[in-house]
């Protein structure tokens, strides 16, 4: 059976068109928008007394904050389009944050903190589409959780000082949980204390797998999962 020159180029053109289709969505995926920088702690603290040391017995909660550095969560990871010709650091952000803290003596005792996942947005709607159901699945895994396995000493605290410390715990994410050291730095402020937790993630250890999108758009295998929560009592 002789097959016509016309349904020879429908067999060219059609893969090719859907191929420029799908290669479009990737460039548009990486190429308009912006990502969000790094959470961070204001430089030098708080300028109030804050919190006395007899105040810290007791429990804390997590609270929304102030604008600018308001209680929020995220990741950060790299993308690559077209195996790496153009690049672009991806991120995800909620304030859907809660948990607490509590503190005996000069130790924190005990420690949980939840993340809405459902919640996190982008700079690109079809990112957080597809994450719904690939990568971090939020549809089938909404949350993420960290909980404190070990006390941690405190030291006294001064105002306006940056404070760094080891957490060891149990990361809960993509329905894996880990047991993980995070590394946690926190100031005092006027009405209790902010915290600042950056925790690079391998996808492999949470069963992830990397989204990839028709081998245009790839993620690479690792990134940050990015906490800074405020608390008060």
């Amino acid at each position: 059976m002789k097959i016509s020159k016309k349904k020879r180029l429908l067999w060219i053109l059609v893969p090719l068109i859907a191929l420029i289709v799908v290669g479009g969505a990737g460039v548009s995926w990486m190429l308009s928008g912006s990502s969000a920088a790094p959470l961070a702690l204001k430089a030098g603290g708080s300028s109030s007394s804050g919190a006395s040391a007899g105040d810290l017995n007791g429990q804390w909660r997590v609270v929304p904050g102030p604008v600018g550095q308001a209680t929020t969560a995220g990741y950060r990871v790299e993308e690559k389009v077209a195996g790496g010709l153009l690049s672009d650091t991806a991120t995800g952000r909620t304030s859907d944050v809660t948990g607490s803290v509590t503190v005996a003596g000069s130790r924190v005792t005990a420690a949980n903190f939840t993340v809405n996942m459902t919640t996190l947005k982008s700079d690109k709607s079809l990112r957080d589409t597809v994450l719904k159901t690939n990568a971090i699945q939020t549809a089938k895994f909404p949350t993420a959780a960290f909980t404190l396995t070990d006390p941690i000493p405190l030291p006294h605290i001064t105002t306006g000082k940056t404070y760094g410390v080891d957490a060891h715990g149990t990361l809960l994410l993509h329905g894996v949980s880990k047991s993980v050291t995070v590394a946690l730095h926190y100031q005092q402020t006027n009405t209790g204390f902010v915290l600042l937790a950056d925790t690079p993630i391998v996808m492999a250890d949470y069963a992830i797998t990397p989204p990839n999108i028709a081998g245009v758009v790839s993620v690479q295998n690792h990134g940050t999962f990015e906490l800074l929560a405020n608390l008060a009592k």
